[in-house]
């Protein structure tokens, strides 16, 4: 258990870094556009630079979430909050990855936001759907599992196009602060044995 601590702590550490890196070196870029607005002016497009950081971001974001998880299932904390949160999560996960091919094929596509609302909604609510099952489960301190449920649920606020992409970053230092912290205690955080089917 000690061991899968430790790699959801690097996934997390590392994703939560990359993340909020993403999101700085995004504001970079020229404002983009929203709605009508985009009828005379071209929207944001990522920088290979912020392309790439998300890119490892979301991996290693994803793979920390999936352990978690598991380390909630074996605290016997997983239940149907646990089936919700993957399904929401992987639904949002897969409609941004297409929104990303989509943006490398044609930045300025119409049907982006069709495809990146739903999916940064839909992955707030299965990061959320972690996040509680995290807390229940304490395989976080109280204060920094609160902490990862407040920032996600900040994500459906951040708009890539603006400088409202910060709103993001409180995300990924939530990230980070988690990875820290299961990599400075893997054994000390490792979840109770189950006591009963949930």
């Amino acid at each position: 258990m000690a061991r899968a601590t430790m790699v959801t702590g690097i996934c997390s550490a590392v994703g939560g870094a990359a993340w909020t890196a993403a999101c700085i070196v995004h504001d970079q870029q020229p404002t983009g556009c929203i709605g009508d607005g985009c009828l005379d002016h071209a929207m944001r497009d990522a920088s290979p630079a912020d392309a790439a950081l998300m890119a490892v971001a979301g991996l290693l974001l994803a793979v920390s979430c999936l352990r978690l998880l598991l380390l909630a299932r074996a605290a016997g904390g997983f239940g149907r909050v646990g089936t919700a949160a993957a399904a929401t999560g992987a639904a949002g996960f897969a409609l941004l990855a297409g929104a990303a091919v989509a943006m490398t094929i044609d930045g300025n596509w119409d049907g982006m936001p069709a495809l990146v609302v739903p999916g940064v909604v839909l992955l707030a609510v299965g990061i959320v759907l972690v996040a509680w099952l995290v807390l229940r489960a304490r395989l976080l301190p109280t204060a920094l599992a609160a902490l990862l449920l407040a920032t996600a649920a900040l994500l459906p606020f951040a708009n890539e196009q603006t400088s409202r992409v910060l709103l993001a970053v409180p995300f990924g230092l939530a990230w980070l602060a988690a990875g820290i912290v299961l990599l400075a205690s893997p054994v000390a955080r490792r979840p109770a044995p189950a006591t009963g089917v949930q």
